[in-house]
């Protein structure tokens, strides 16, 4: 005779293999909620992301317009100037042809490149503000001095930390655009005597490769925006009459041309 209480028994044995299904069936579905609510959540993110860096686009922008009409109307008010001296019989500074010295962007920019031009000025005078350093307006472009004291020893090409951290600061502003950019090296007219490199040619050439070599390295600055000159003793800025001198000269110079590439 079939016992009933031994097949209720594995009847109850079985039972549990019920609650154990429906246990992982439940953190199943909370688990697919809970990726669902994430994704979401990402998406949103990405959306707010967005939309914040569309609003920073507007923002650069406007104020690269507002720097241009600053550009414009201080040429406006340069000329206005000179208008109104001639008019009282004074006699208007000229230039070497007779024209007003008002000043100008670098040869050959168009709008667009004077606009950016305008940027990296105002972007650059506030990096190299806090580095106690300036820049000067050429025809070509903008030209910053950089001193040998805060990029190399005497007689070395090797950049100091100082000067990796200088020619970083740089680096930072021209990431933003795509202007060429050419380094010169400058010296004293002193000799070189305890040098790895035989000539004061030769040692401004290196030192303006070492400036060009960690923007392009260290900064990832395309190496096709460069050139680098090394000009020696050749051009001073003062007379090598004296030690102060003597150190003014000892330089490298980073040219910000109007040229995009």
């Amino acid at each position: 005779m079939h016992d009933e209480r031994l097949y209720d028994e594995k009847e109850l044995e079985k039972s549990w293999l019920l609650s154990y299904s429906d246990l992982i069936t439940l953190l199943f579905v909370i688990v697919i909620i809970i990726a669902a609510t994430q994704t979401k959540s990402i998406q949103t993110q990405k959306d707010e992301v967005q939309k914040e860096k569309a609003g920073l686009e507007q923002v650069h922008e406007s104020l690269d317009l507002l720097n241009l009409q600053k550009l414009e109307l201080q040429r406006e008010v340069y000329q206005l100037e000179a208008r109104q001296k001639e008019l009282k019989g004074e006699k208007v500074k000229e230039g070497s042809e007779g024209n007003v010295n008002v000043p100008k962007p670098p040869m050959s920019m168009s709008d667009s490149s004077e606009r950016d031009m305008e940027t990296v000025r105002n972007q650059l005078s506030s990096a190299l503000a806090e580095l106690n350093l300036d820049y000067e307006e050429t025809e070509e472009g903008l030209r910053i001095r950089l001193p040998e004291t805060i990029l190399f020893t005497s007689g070395s090409a090797d950049l100091q930390a100082q000067g990796k951290q200088v020619v970083g600061t740089v680096a930072g502003v021209l990431k933003r655009f795509e202007h060429k950019v050419r380094i010169e090296g400058y010296t004293d007219d002193v000799p070189i005597s305890r040098s790895s490199y035989q000539s004061n040619w030769e040692l401004s050439s290196a030192r303006a490769i070492s400036v060009m070599r960690e923007m392009v390295d260290a900064n990832a600055l395309p190496a096709s925006r460069f050139t680098v000159a090394g000009l020696g003793e050749y051009k001073p800025l003062v007379d090598n009459s004296n030690a102060e001198n003597r150190a003014k000269n000892r330089r490298v110079e980073i040219v910000i041309l109007g040229e995009k590439e």
